[in-house]
């Protein structure tokens, strides 16, 4: 059995005199939940739309299903 061993070499960036890198970093979490602030609205109403769709869609046929029974059972009760 052979090994394979991975080097990885990381660059770490220089610090300059003129510019200025934050002490502060945030977490992925806190990227993650600022970023998908303003999708979650978009998210929903899109969703939204499509379950109103897919329901219009599905009840088309209940209806046409319920007024041509109701026919058939007009025209055999008389």
């Amino acid at each position: 059995m052979s090994v394979i061993t991975v080097k990885r070499t990381v660059i770490r960036p220089r610090r300059r005199s003129g510019n200025k890198i934050s002490t502060t970093r945030r977490s992925f979490r806190e990227l993650t939940r600022s970023y998908f602030a303003s999708e979650k609205s978009w998210e929903f109403a899109i969703e939204a739309l499509f379950f109103a769709i897919i329901v219009a869609i599905s009840a088309w046929p209940i209806f046409a299903a319920a007024d041509a029974l109701n026919e058939f059972l007009q025209r055999t009760g008389s």
